[in-house]
């Protein structure tokens, strides 16, 4: 018999709704900013355990190489140091995207201004 249980992002909104509806509101105002800390901290893994947008794409298609969105981050830094980028109109919207993604994990209230 297979019993269908949570997957990590199941997990992570279950600990999150149990401990707003539960500790966060008995939280005393000493604790309280702790207390909020950890909800945030709770939301943004949640978030980002979604899947929010993942620029890796878009980086490739930049750069032309393969690989993950950190290696290709370090990449494209290095590429921008050493001047590969200079001129070109290409750079600027990938940017953008990459920006967008991390804020749609770590602030998505931001991008709703």
């Amino acid at each position: 018999m297979s019993i269908d249980q949570p997957d990590a992002c199941g997990l992570v909104e279950i600990a999150l709704k149990t401990f707003r509806e539960v500790v966060l509101s008995a939280a005393s105002a000493e604790q309280r900013f702790p207390a909020l800390m950890i909800a945030n901290a709770l939301s943004i893994a949640e978030r980002e355990l979604k899947g929010a947008a993942d620029p890796a794409a878009a980086l490739r298609r930049l750069l032309g190489e393969e690989g993950d969105a950190d290696t290709l981050l370090r990449r494209l830094c290095e590429a921008i140091a050493e001047g590969r980028f200079d001129g070109r109109t290409d750079l600027r919207p990938v940017l953008w995207e990459i920006t967008r993604a991390r804020l749609a994990v770590s602030n998505p209230k931001y991008l709703q201004n």
